[in-house]
Formats: C-alpha cells, structure tokens, sequence
C-alpha cells in the first residue's frame, strides 16, 4: 500500500471503532458474566473506573465515558500501528 494521510486516518479511526465495539460487547461479557452479582456485592475501584451501576441501568453495571475515551484511544494507536506495519518504508537519500 501507498503511504497517504487519509490512509492513516481511515486506520486510525476504523481501529478506533472497532476497539470500542470490542470493550462494549465481548470484554463486557467476559469481565461481567454476571450483571445482576453487582445488585448486592460493590464494585472494586478498578471495575468503577470503567464501569457504573447507576439507577438509569437498574444497578447492572453499564460502561461510562473513561471506558469510551480509553477505548478510542487505544483503539486509535493500534489502528496507527498497524497502518506502519502495513505501508511499506520509504528509504529517502
């Protein structure tokens, strides 16, 4: 592939979207087997920097903005990793 910014760009964003899909769906699903165990038990500091259980969600635990934006992000420096891996590099004399 040739290199070109909106190349980058179409990486890092799909990567981006894809990595929140991911850390909604699957991640949610293996980290939280149970959503009704957070009725009676509290949350630990780690899965409430990520996670809330509000009354808006009835108490089952939902993914809030730090799980979004931490997504996006690491979502986006795999997007650009990958665009380096797959554009090959130009040696300029």
């Amino acid at each position: 592939m040739k290199k070109s910014k909106t190349l980058k760009w179409i990486f890092i964003v799909l990567g981006a979207i894809l990595m929140v899909v991911l850390s909604f769906t699957l991640l949610y699903k293996l980290l939280i087997p149970d959503v009704c165990y957070y009725h009676t038990h509290e949350m630990n500091s780690f899965m409430s920097l990520f996670y809330s259980a509000g009354p808006e969600d009835n108490g089952h635990p939902a993914p809030n903005f730090t799980n979004f934006l931490i997504s996006f992000v690491f979502g986006g420096i795999l997007g650009y990793a990958l665009y380096k891996l797959t554009t090959p590099l130009r040696k300029k004399f």
